[in-house]
């Protein structure tokens, strides 16, 4: 019963999990970016960089469009560099919506003051799952700063560095890990990452990856002091703190890079692509680069820092980090908080109209736009309650520096009460997203202002003179009648629960506050529903403020929509919490509502997106979880035989998957070994990976599930398809003649030794994961050519049986079975009736572990195949020494009859079980360790099938007497 269930709930855990995938891949949220379309054709000029033919895959252009590329093959540049490199498989053709964009900006402006735009080819070489070149890319970057300063003359030209995926992390390498002792930061301004892996990278496929990021973050920990949020500039002199480095990310569109990964400890600012002001919504990987939206915010941003450089039309960027910083904050965080305020603002009543309004929650609409500038005043009271909070909103209006401001009303003007002069609250305001009209709103406490100047008596609106349809809306509120305190749901309860069932059409603002929302796969679907508009559309902006990930603070908005749904969950995990605190820190969820339409408001848990971002995130883990319940199942395999027997049997691989001991040991032992042995210092420290029980609990499922549906595909593939994968086999062999690729076929068969030093010098010439694929696809035809053994066995057994019963034993018969059997004796071992079935029960999770080491090291055969015009041989390679060891043990293994009646199976299996949990607590992160944990377990098992001591004489006569 336990086994049905384990087979039911594995098979829906990988249901589930595709489920998920499909999610990511389809739909969580609409793409609302607009296509940046162009006036001219593209150009791209090449610029020959000094010292670059040492690497003659790279290269670097110049982007241009009309008359301006003849400016550029001139060499002639005026304009701020900013140099652009492409991520992983990414082409430097994606500079194109952001320096056309800043060209026609640049014309506009009479190409006074302009971008010059530079872009990296690095081939496309896939660098985010290949390590191996990372170095020679970061070399070829900083000869490429190099060349642009030549390009400028040689003067004091700093540019600023775009890096998109992987490329932001070579950005951030070059100005740390410069060669030959040169200053390269000097000659850098700043560095923007899109959607980039900054302190960790997605998967850790090969170990140049984790040294390069190793040596990344020793250089800046040495040379740049650790952003602390809402503290001043560093000032430590370090050699990189006068480097501005903004870290973006994509938001949950982003399926390749998610929201945690995209920020690093050392970024003067952090932001997400849905809070960004004028952006306002999530991006995927490659959307980033050509969203209208965000390549319009990005270029303003870098306008915004140009200044006038020596000569007469040259320009470059600010030298002042500060002056960076609070231009990257008005454009990235808080589009007022660059304006300059003064401390007070000056009033002339005989041109406003001055209105106090008695009311706390009104709207009014002017369709015709306002004659007069008009101010409306709300009056401070401090003792009411009902009077604590504003909430003022006002569309389509000028948001200059005065149009919020508080002071005391105690002149009077036309019978009306007036205030001379009031001191600005703009930087109190806060953007409310719109993809129609200008908007704008405040939250204030009125109390605390009262108490921080008592003598203020009103806060001020001011909305100018405009023949634009203008609104403006006013709410004032007690705080508690407004606070809604909501709990996540249990892992299993996924009910819909009513917040609130009819609010009022005056109420335009809730806040929630989540509690118990800790880990990144929880997910809240937040349903609302407009059910009563007064002649006005619903509009719905929703704000996610996760108070321990700075930066990550979430838009969703929503116009003329009846209903709408907004998933809220923590970008990274809650770190308080998970280290000890009492007091837990709530999600606030701030809901800005359309005067005038009354709603409801309901959440659940999600399962579609939870499911969803599980698979975004955990699904490099699943590798270390089924080479561990491979291993424990091969274990399973090689223990049903007491050490006593007369014969060593192996039992069957789906029997043991199947089994939930596995499934329970691997949770419990590793739970507990992963408390406590961070307690011994002189043992490894295990990877830092906080996977919450459920997660881990899907993850062995699906793991489970993975292997169960791999072993019966296996088996229905030998059984049925044996035929049809030696003909495809043929089919790659491609021999110019035909019976030349049957006796290769046949040698695989007769000689699997030579075939071992065949795949042995694959890897040695072209690519190690080439000789694993291969290595994979001649495993599986002795797999085959065993199991046709098998039957061929089995058939004539049970023929000769019912020709015994019914006309006697043929002594010619007898004799020519007994000839068949010495024959076949040559490559399968003489224990039993059956071996060929044992050596398959052997072999399979062998050849599933040869399967998943080809699987790891895909990403380096892409890269050799890519790379193959350049150099025959991968270099590095890190799949070279793994394949070779696993290939001379192949050879052994495949030229014994094994596995061989000896003693020592129980050792071997205590080796399997080791290498489980290392394989676990070391594994998940670090996917490169696999491959030698794999080998490892290779070379345990060649060397006891070669040193191991027969059984017992007595047994093998037994045996013998048998047969």
């Amino acid at each position: 019963m336990y086994t049905r269930f384990l087979i039911v709930f594995s098979l829906v855990a990988v249901l589930l999990f595709l489920y998920g995938a499909i999610v990511n891949v389809g739909y969580i949220e609409e793409n609302r970016c607009r296509m940046t379309y162009m006036f001219e054709h593209p150009q791209y000029t090449r610029i020959p960089v000094q010292g670059g033919e040492r690497f003659p895959k790279y290269a670097l252009y110049a982007y241009s469009e009309g008359y301006i590329t003849q400016r550029v093959q001139q060499r002639h540049f005026t304009g701020a560099p900013v140099l652009f490199v492409p991520g992983s498989g990414g082409s430097f053709k994606q500079v194109r919506s952001l320096a056309s964009v800043a060209l026609r900006k640049g014309i506009d402006n009479n190409w006074q003051a302009h971008l010059d735009y530079f872009s990296v080819d690095l081939n496309e070489e896939l660098s985010g799952v290949y390590g191996g070149y990372l170095q020679d890319q970061t070399d070829f970057l900083e000869l490429c700063i190099q060349e642009i300063i030549r390009l400028y003359g040689g003067r004091a030209a700093r540019m600023f560095l775009v890096g998109h995926s992987v490329g932001g992390k070579l950005a951030q390498a070059v100005v740390a890990l410069g060669s030959d002792g040169k200053r390269i930061e000097r000659h850098v301004a700043g560095i923007i990452t899109i959607s980039a892996p900054m302190d960790k990278p997605v998967a850790l496929l090969d170990h140049y990856h984790q040294s390069f990021y190793d040596r990344i973050e020793q250089a800046w920990r040495a040379n740049r002091s650790i952003a602390v949020p809402g503290a001043a500039t560093p000032s430590t002199g370090r050699p990189l703190d006068g480097l501005l480095l903004v870290t973006i990310g994509g938001g949950i569109r982003d399926i390749i890079v998610h929201d945690g990964l995209t920020d690093s400890r050392y970024a003067d600012l952090h932001a997400m692509t849905h809070n960004i002001p004028n952006v306002w919504l999530s991006v995927d990987h490659l959307c980033a680069m050509w969203c209208l939206q965000f390549v319009l915010v990005t270029n303003r941003f870098l306008y915004s820092m140009i200044t006038a450089q020596q000569g007469r039309n040259s320009y470059g960027f600010v030298e002042d980090k500060r002056t960076m910083v609070a231009h990257a904050n008005r454009f990235l965080v808080q589009p007022f908080s660059g304006k300059e305020n003064p401390d007070y603002i000056v009033h002339q009543p005989e041109q406003e109209e001055w209105v106090e309004d008695i009311r706390r929650s009104f709207t009014e609409q002017h369709r015709a736009g306002l004659t007069r500038t008009r101010v409306q005043m709300i009056r401070l009271i401090p003792d009411k309650p009902q009077h604590r909070f504003l909430r003022v909103e006002v569309i389509n209006a000028e948001q200059e520096h005065d149009w919020l401001s508080v002071c005391d009303a105690v002149d009077v003007y036309e019978n009306s009460r007036i205030c001379q002069r009031s001191f600005s609250l703009v930087n109190h305001t806060l953007p409310v997203p719109s993809s129609k009209f200008d908007r704008a709103g405040a939250l204030l406490d009125l109390h605390e202002l009262k108490q921080r100047n008592p003598r203020w008596t009103h806060v001020l609106v001011k909305i100018r003179r405009t023949f634009k349809p203008v609104q403006f809306s006013v709410d004032v509120f007690n705080p508690a009648e407004r606070e809604i305190h909501v709990a996540m749901p249990h892992w299993f309860d996924y009910r819909k629960r009513t917040i609130l069932q009819h609010a009022s059409t005056d109420d335009s603002f809730y806040r929630l506050k989540v509690s118990g929302m800790i880990h990144t796969y929880q997910t809240i679907a937040l349903d609302l529903q407009a059910i009563r508009c007064d002649a006005v559309k619903g509009s719905v902006v929703v704000k996610v403020h996760v108070p321990w990930a700075k930066g990550y603070d979430r838009y969703a908005y929503h116009e003329d929509l009846n209903g709408t749904t907004v998933y809220i969950y923590p970008p990274i995990e809650n770190p308080l919490l998970s280290g000890g605190s009492k007091e837990e820190a709530l999600i606030e969820v701030d809901i800005h509502l359309t005067p005038g339409c009354s709603y409801r408001i309901d959440y659940r848990q999600s399962l579609r997106v939870s499911i969803a971002r599980i698979v975004q995130q955990y699904l490099v883990v699943i590798p270390a979880h089924c080479v561990a319940l491979l291993l424990l199942a091969f274990n399973d395999q090689l223990t049903q035989t007491d050490p006593e027997a007369p014969a060593f049997v192996v039992g069957k691989l789906r029997s043991s998957l199947t089994k939930p001991t596995a499934l329970v040991v691997l949770l419990g032992v590793t739970s507990l070994l992963g408390k406590f042995l961070p307690l011994f210092k002189s043992i490894p420290p295990i990877e830092a990976l906080s996977t919450p029980l459920t997660v881990s609990i899907v993850i062995h499922l699906v793991a489970a599930g993975l292997l169960l549906v791999t072993t019966l595909a296996l088996w229905g593939s030998i059984a049925f398809c044996a035929n049809f994968a030696h003909k495809i086999i043929l089919r790659l062999i491609a021999l110019p003649i035909p019976i030349m690729s049957s006796t290769f076929l046949s040698c695989i068969h007769r000689f699997p030794l030579a075939m071992a030093v065949l795949l042995i010098a694959i890897a040695l010439t072209a690519c190690g994961g080439v000789s694993m694929l291969c290595a994979a696809a001649v495993y599986f035809v002795l797999l085959s050519k065993a199991y046709e053994d098998y039957l061929e066995n089995f058939v004539f057994h049970t023929a000769r049986r019912i020709a015994a019963r019914l006309f006697g034993a043929i002594a010619g018969e007898q004799r020519e079975a007994d000839n068949q059997r010495r024959r076949r004796k040559r490559r399968t071992a003489a224990n039993e009736t059956g071996d060929e079935l044992m050596v398959i029960n052997f072999h399979l999770p062998l050849f599933f572990l040869v399967l998943l080491l080809a699987v790891l090291n895909v990403p380096s055969v892409i890269t050799w195949a890519k790379n193959y015009h350049y150099a025959n041989t991968l270099q590095p390679d890190p799949s070279l020494v793994p394949a070779l060891v696993v290939l001379v043990c192949l050879a052994v293994l495949w030229q014994l009859n094994t596995p061989r009646n000896v003693r020592g199976y129980e050792l071997v299996a205590a080796l399997l079980v080791i290498m489980a949990f290392v394989a676990v607590l070391y594994c998940q992160v670090y996917v490169y360790r696999l491959n030698y944990a794999v080998v490892i377990v290779f070379v345990a098992i060649t060397l006891h099938q070669i040193i191991a001591p027969k059984r017992p004489a007595i047994e093998q006569r037994s045996g013998e007497g048998e047969e």
